[in-house]
């Protein structure tokens, strides 16, 4: 592909105009006039396309970055030619930018075989989703800057926006503990901890410094000093899909919510230093295993961007699915698309968790508030009615919990101080 620069095109029309009157009027000189430029012209196109022969480029970007971030896209460009090449240009396509094309020259030389690392400064201007970087073109100027030839590289990177996180400081008073409770007595295990738990016989690999020698003596066989394990403080997401909690439509959306509020949970559960857990059911059964670094945050937040309201299964019958594998002394946050729920099945759900040790947080999306999508409007009062018997509900549980609406943005939401605190009249 050729691209044409102003003065080559003002040019090529006088040189065409001067050859049809020099052949016209029989001037020589017209007519040689046009010829050496059709020879220019020609060389310089020569010239490009040679510039690009052995020119290979790949592109260095992470797959993914949060709202707002200002990033460096580093293009890396190799020659494999046997000349030296100059006046590279090499152009990128950032989707999740602000400017959709990205250029970014070399004015050379680059030696054959050699490699040079450009960069240029992309700025997340997107909302959350899901995006693609590419295609890369690498492109080259005749000497003269007349002629411009480019080769494209049809390579797409998936890159992922993920929703701009606020840490919720209400949430840090929560949940988690540092090590075992009293309560875990009876599924205490082996691990490293300065909680004695006993002595046994000792086995390969046994580090030696924990022998226990006054046993040692009594038993006539070397024992080792065991340890209670360590538990790491465990956060489970729960995320309603089903289809019934939908409405609104793009920023004032019950998924923009779910995604933002459920994305702020996670990232203040990871700065926390908890074992965190995604569990949802959509389309498909999302389930991100517990895990704690920052890779695993990305996993579950990868997970999060791409859900879909679309669901046929209640959040209630989610949690019951999954409540016997929650380990005692987890938090799991029930993420709620929709109040209008069966307040006994939710009274049951919660005090089931709390029958294995699991402190439910609740977060509800008020489905109600937001303009319908595929439901008939439900009348103000009967949607404060509702409202109000979900508070209650949770206020009689004893849940710490939060109701959200349309009157307030998520950001503004996740910023307030009582933001997932006892509901009122709730003892603290």
């Amino acid at each position: 592909m050729d691209t044409y620069s102003p003065w080559r095109g003002f040019l090529t029309a006088v040189a065409v105009l001067a050859g049809l009157l020099g052949f016209a009027s029989g001037a020589p000189a017209l007519v040689g006039f046009a010829f050496g430029w059709a020879l220019l012209m020609a060389l310089g196109v020569f010239a490009s396309r040679f510039g690009l022969v052995g020119l290979v480029g790949q592109r260095r970007i992470g797959p993914n970055a949060f709202e707002g971030d200002l990033l460096t896209v580093d293009v890396v460009l190799e020659n494999y030619g046997r000349r030296a090449a100059r006046f590279v240009v090499a152009s990128d396509t950032f989707g999740a930018g602000l400017a959709d094309r990205q250029s970014v020259l070399e004015a050379g030389p680059l030696p054959s075989m050699h490699r040079r690392v450009l960069s240029y400064r992309a700025f997340v201007a997107r909302q959350w989703g899901l995006y693609t970087v590419g295609p890369l073109s690498l492109g080259a100027w005749d000497p003269l800057g007349l002629v411009y030839a480019s080769r494209e590289i049809p390579r797409l990177d998936p890159f992922e926006v993920f929703p701009r996180t606020h840490e919720i400081e209400s949430l840090s008073t929560q949940a988690g503990r540092a090590t075992i409770s009293p309560r875990d007595s009876t599924a205490a295990a082996a691990g490293q901890s300065l909680l004695f738990r006993g002595v046994r016989d000792f086995e390969a690999g046994d580090d030696v410094r924990r022998i226990h020698w006054p046993a040692t003596a009594r038993r006539g066989s070397p024992m080792v000093r065991e340890f209670e394990r360590d538990q790491q403080p465990a956060f489970v997401l729960f995320l309603d899909l089903d289809r019934r909690g939908r409405a609104g439509i793009g920023r004032n959306s019950t998924l923009e919510y779910l995604v933002r509020i459920g994305a702020s949970i996670l990232w203040t559960a990871y700065r926390r230093g908890d074992v965190l857990s995604l569990v949802a059911e959509g389309e498909r059964e999302i389930m991100v295993p517990p895990g704690q670094d920052e890779t695993h945050l990305a996993t579950a937040m990868h997970e999060l961007v791409r859900v879909r309201q679309r669901g046929t299964t209640s959040l209630l019958t989610v949690v019951d699915r999954h409540r016997e594998w929650l380990p005692s002394g987890t938090t799991a946050v029930l993420l709620l698309a929709n109040p209008d729920i069966d307040l006994d099945a939710l009274s049951q759900t919660l005090q089931g968790l709390r029958a294995f040790a699991v402190r439910p947080l609740v977060v509800a999306v008020d489905t109600l508030q937001f303009p319908p999508v595929d439901r008939p409007p439900t009348p103000v009062a009967v949607a404060r009615e509702r409202r109000e018997a979900l508070r209650q509900c949770l206020v009689d549980l004893d849940v710490a919990a939060t109701i959200v609406g349309p009157d307030e943005t998520p950001e503004e939401t996740l910023k307030r101080t009582d933001f997932l605190k006892n509901p009122p009249g709730a003892a603290s």
